[in-house]
């Protein structure tokens, strides 16, 4: 929240703020604004207004406000008296918070229980969403988690990037050929987290024998560079393809036996690392691996 100015300098802020968005008594308010809020349009990137009139079209809608409620939240905006959650700033207003598969992207902050491979996938999924994600890792939980049955080994990675748009799929597809697995990972959030997802299943499953071999073949995924179109930013996988033999490395150092909590905690920064050094939303938004 901003400090409001006081009336002997009210001119004088009034006319930076029509100027250059924030008062000179907030350097730092500019680069955090155009780094973290303001959304790429045709014509550039957003101003401090035209973010105020995108998210409060969002918050008019999805809480059935009345004129003055609104005129209300506009002003305090204007004024930087008064905003709603940095997430909704940056996807407020917009169509991909309007699909069900998005809605916890509204939030700053969120915490889910460790007691299954699907609570791993969880925490990825909802990083990528840009929602702060922490987990609770307490014995209690973590004794729920299946023990640890084989041995994986990473044996190819593609490169990314190879597929041209118009042919490559979004869903990850897994395929199970005797003691191997062939894992194509999709060119959409859900793609990066289930193929994370799925090694994780592998290393559990007691169908497996005992030593598996996995393929990773990342064709599908789009290079560094190109744009998200629905949540906003660029992609960059740069550290997606150390992910597998990251994670596969430290599932097999638990065979016939269950996660400890640091190891869970190891699981959930390999994850962590392939989103934020990647920087694949173009923002700095895995806010905590643990809150």
């Amino acid at each position: 929240m901003t400090v409001a100015p006081n009336k002997a300098s009210s001119e004088n802020n009034s006319n930076d703020l029509q100027k250059d968005d924030f008062p000179k008594t907030a350097p730092a308010a500019n680069p955090v604004f155009y780094r973290t809020y303001s959304r790429k349009t045709t014509t550039g990137r957003e101003s401090w207004l035209e973010v105020g009139e995108r998210n409060l079209t969002g918050l008019k809608e999805l809480g059935k406000l009345s004129i003055e409620e609104l005129k209300l939240m506009q002003e305090m905006q204007k004024s930087q008296k008064a905003l709603p959650s940095g997430r909704w700033l940056w996807i407020g207003g917009t169509p991909w918070i309007n699909k069900n598969e998005n809605f916890s992207g509204a939030y700053n902050c969120t915490s889910t229980n460790l007691v299954d491979w699907e609570a791993f996938a969880l925490m990825m999924d909802l990083a990528m969403m840009g929602c702060g994600t922490g987990a609770i890792i307490e014995p209690e939980f973590i004794k729920k988690l299946p023990k640890i049955n084989n041995l994986l080994n990473i044996k190819s990675i593609s490169s990314v990037g190879v597929t041209p748009k118009e042919l490559r799929q979004e869903k990850t597809s897994k395929v199970i050929k005797g003691n191997e697995i062939f894992i194509k990972v999709g060119d959409s959030r859900r793609g990066w987290v289930d193929s994370y997802k799925f090694l994780l299943e592998a290393s559990s499953d007691e169908t497996l024998g005992g030593n598996v071999d996995i393929h990773i073949d990342l064709t599908d995924v789009r290079p560094a560079g190109e744009s998200l179109k629905g949540f906003g930013g660029m992609a960059n996988p740069i550290k997606l393809n150390d992910l597998y033999s990251r994670v596969a490395s430290l599932l097999s150092k638990a065979i016939g036996r269950r996660l400890t909590s640091v190891e869970c905690c190891l699981l959930i920064d390999e994850a962590a690392v392939t989103i934020v050094a990647g920087k694949y939303k173009e923002k700095c938004w895995y806010e905590a691996i643990l809150i």
